[in-house]
């Protein structure tokens, strides 16, 4: 190996910025937040081009959604944890264990996809335990099983992109996924509608025109990972075998931070399905009410993937207290960002709105169904108005958290906080003759502010200080790892 190559590589997004600054989180997150933000819009649009075609495609298209992004979310909490492993490795300055964290990233993307085909008969079952109508199980389901037979496509465009965001080149992410959803918005309009020679494919073409938007992913990532290994000489070839050793390490802090994801997408999924019980306008103005929350949410997750980035670079090159000061930097964003979605929330909802009822008015029964369902929806972006601030700081201190390898304690936290303060008093209430709506989104507000409450208590304590993610990670002697 070069001397050079030994070194910790300083990247685009991070140089002339001090270590914890917030110049140095500003030009690493901005690009993951819009990043973040497209793949929200991605989604929304889904909605917003369904909202005009059917309200039961509109009913089915949230809780498919939700449904195979808890699927899926194990195995791609356990890959996106190749930001961490990435990150510190390059902080410490070992590149031939980011190479090989890299691959390990890409072969769990393809193993985990092909096995999540096995899903596929079992999605209506599903979908009609949760007693929605026949209408919206059929349509649920028939979303639900195209983005589930395409989940390696899904998996390895998150595996591709954690070579340029575990770096910090970021705004690579960025430009990828603003292409992303330009394809997804005009495939969406073509195959939902079927504009021209297209056939008109309802819900079924909104997921297929994700899945193809992902292939494109794919393709531009490996080009520009191509390119970027024969400038840099970075010895990605040289660490393409299965590393058992390192895949042990995805397991032992990645899977309890893909089990995060699994036991919080879970929770709201089986929430949306009890919401079902309440009738199809019920859980339609909750889909409506959680696409508006998703696109101030979604976001937050790409600031996430910035702080446990971050977080993780700094302690890998032994810089807790700058990784304590890129924390606080985030907090202070991530309140000053949902404190004004949530003022323009309660002072003019009907704005949220907009995208929505401009398609819906090109058919007139699907416009007249909006109308009825506002009132609803405005009563429910009040409830998302007063826990935003509460998901910031879930979503910021978990980040960190998991930047420093303290994954067990994120789960496990969002397990108890989401079953047994929303889930069983929602699945209780939902079966009590007078149930309201309301009511039943009051137990989903509780349990996200008492998750940001604890998730801010468990940084404070600094337990996450003490964890050596690169040392118990590092090749001993006799490793299998080689020098390029």
């Amino acid at each position: 190996m070069s001397p050079k190559s030994d070194q910790p590589t300083e990247l685009p997004e991070a140089r002339d910025a001090a270590p914890g600054s917030m110049l140095e989180l500003l030009r690493v997150a901005v690009p993951l937040v819009l990043s973040a933000g497209s793949l929200s819009l991605m989604s929304a649009v889904d909605r917003i081009l369904l909202t005009g075609y059917s309200a039961d495609a509109l009913a089915a298209v949230t809780p498919g959604s939700m449904l195979h992004w808890t699927v899926v979310c194990i195995p791609m909490g356990t890959i996106l944890y190749a930001n961490t492993f990435i990150s510190q490795f390059d902080g410490a300055g070992l590149p031939n264990r980011m190479a090989s964290s890299l691959w390990q990233a890409i072969w769990l993307a393809i193993v985990c996809g092909l096995l999540m085909v096995a899903l596929l008969p079992c999605s209506r079952m599903v979908f009609e335990v949760s007693g929605q109508p026949s209408a919206v199980i059929s349509e649920g389901s028939v979303y639900f099983n195209t983005l589930c037979a395409g989940s390696s496509i899904l998996l390895l465009s998150i595996a591709l992109s954690c070579y340029f965001s575990g770096r910090r080149r970021t705004s690579v992410v960025m430009y990828v996924n603003m292409l992303g959803v330009v394809v997804n918005f005009v495939l969406d309009y073509l195959l939902i509608y079927g504009v021209g020679p297209f056939p008109e494919l309802g819900i079924r073409g909104a997921a297929i025109a994700t899945l193809i938007a992902r292939c494109g992913d794919i393709i531009i990532y490996c080009f520009l990972i191509h390119r970027s290994v024969r400038r840099t000489n970075f010895p990605l070839l040289a660490h393409w075998r299965p590393n058992f050793e390192l895949l042990a390490k995805y397991f032992r802090y990645g899977f309890p931070s893909g089990l995060h994801y699994f036991v919080d997408n879970s929770g709201f999924t089986i929430f949306l399905l009890m919401i079902g019980n309440l009738g199809r306008d019920a859980l339609a103005s909750t889909n409506l009410a959680f696409s508006v929350n998703g696109l101030i949410f979604v976001p937050l997750l790409g600031f996430g993937t910035a702080i446990q980035t971050i977080v993780g670079h700094h302690l890998g090159a032994g810089l807790p207290d700058a990784a304590s000061k890129t924390t606080w930097n985030a907090v202070k964003l991530g309140i000053g960002w949902t404190g004004v979605t949530s003022l323009l929330l309660l002072t003019i909802p009907e704005v949220a709105l907009m995208p929505f009822s401009a398609f819906a008015q090109e058919r007139p029964a699907a416009a007249a169904a909006l109308d009825e369902l506002t009132p609803s929806v405005i009563l429910l972006l009040r409830f998302v108005a007063f826990y935003s601030v509460f998901d910031a700081l879930a979503v910021i201190f978990s980040s960190a958290l998991r930047g420093a390898g303290d994954t067990v304690y994120p789960m496990l936290l969002t397990m108890g906080s989401s079953w047994l303060i929303m889930v069983v008093p929602a699945w209780y209430l939902s079966r009590q003759p007078t149930t309201t709506l309301p009511l039943l989104w009051w137990t989903c507000a509780l349990h996200i502010s008492f998750a940001g409450t604890a998730m801010f208590v468990r940084f404070q304590t600094g337990r996450w200080k003490r964890i050596h993610l690169v040392d118990c990670a590092a090749p001993e002697s006799g490793s299998t790892a080689t020098s390029d």
